[in-house]
């Protein structure tokens, strides 16, 4: 004696092992409520989420290296040498100063003294926008202003913290180094900031770069000068002359350009369009979500039915084969 009504698979697969469409559609009709509900509770849940995350705006600048001087580098191509063997700087290739330049914009000494010299530790933690007013303010749950004390677990955050949060914003970008193109931006919730940071960021750059590079000459001049004085060579002190020729040229050049490695072609503006978060793709995703989740509790509670169901049918069969 057979019990076809025992084997649970038939209900929904085939005897050649393919899915009845047929019976799955109907599965899924009767349990219709279950993955409607399921599926809305997770539509509503992704709305909310969407809706209570921060707007963020992104600040960008478009940067191009700043151009260099011909004479200076038929100096740097002419007695190059003589001045490695010195010690002497007398400059170096447009891209290399620049990838110099984005690599001290992105350094943890810089950012560290960039956040201290302009206040920014403040912001980077304890600030939150306030939708209602539309301006950025400070949370007094984890900096009191009157007191200037700071009520995190840990205290005031350190530096190296301070740094993490701000690379966390900051992007530098140089996507093609032939053009010499880099992008420099900031992601925050208060748009006026976020503009202010990033041009602040590259006039502190260009300033931190050209103060080094002075600072530099100065001291290959005075290094220069001490030799010359010390060589009866006259081949030797004609290539002396240049070199502090060539340290002088820096220096002036300093004090008459400001954007001394990055020229700024367009600055950060306060940006006006959301970049973060893109709520209709978490309200999609989530019921995505919703959807399968519910799917799994339809396939989940038929499972475990049609188990319960076979193993009553199971006992009742063996009760009735021992009665006599």
């Amino acid at each position: 004696m057979s019990d076809n009504s025992s084997l649970p698979s038939r209900a929904i697969y085939s005897n050649d092992d393919e899915i009845d469409l047929r019976e799955l559609f109907s599965i899924l009709w009767s349990e219709r409520l279950l993955i409607v509900l399921v599926t809305a509770l997770f539509a509503i849940g992704s709305v909310i989420f969407a809706l209570s995350q921060t707007d963020i705006f992104q600040a960008e600048a478009v940067l191009v290296p700043a151009e260099e001087r011909e004479d200076g580098r038929g100096i740097a191509s002419q007695f190059g040498g003589a001045a490695a063997l010195l010690g002497v700087n007398i400059g170096s290739s447009g891209g290399n100063n620049v990838s110099t330049a984005i690599a001290v914009m992105t350094s943890r000494d810089f950012i560290g003294r960039f956040i201290d010299e302009h206040g920014l530790l403040v912001p980077l933690f304890a600030g939150k926008w306030d939708a209602i007013d539309k301006r950025s303010i400070i949370d007094d749950q984890i900096y009191d202003q009157e007191n200037n004390q700071w009520l995190l677990e840990n205290g005031e955050p350190t530096r190296l913290q301070a740094y993490r949060k701000f690379r966390e914003v900051l992007a530098v970008l140089q996507p093609d180094r032939d053009s010499g193109l880099v992008f420099v931006s900031i992601n925050w919730h208060d748009p006026s900031l976020a503009s202010n940071w990033v041009n602040q960021l590259v006039a502190d750059t260009n300033n931190y770069i050209k103060l080094s590079a002075v600072e530099e000459a100065t001291n290959a001049i005075a290094y220069l000068r001490s030799q010359l004085e010390t060589t009866p060579l006259v081949e030797m002190q004609r290539v002396f002359f240049q070199l502090i020729e060539s340290q002088i040229r820096i220096t002036m050049l300093a004090d008459v350009r400001d954007e001394y490695v990055f020229r700024v072609i367009d600055p950060a503006v306060v940006p006006d369009q959301i970049t973060a978060p893109n709520r209709a793709m978490i309200c999609v995703i989530g019921t995505l979500i919703g959807g399968l989740v519910a799917l799994l509790l339809v396939f989940i509670r038929r499972a475990f039915r049609d188990s319960s169901l076979s193993n009553d049918r199971r006992w009742s069969f063996k009760t009735s084969l021992a009665k006599p």
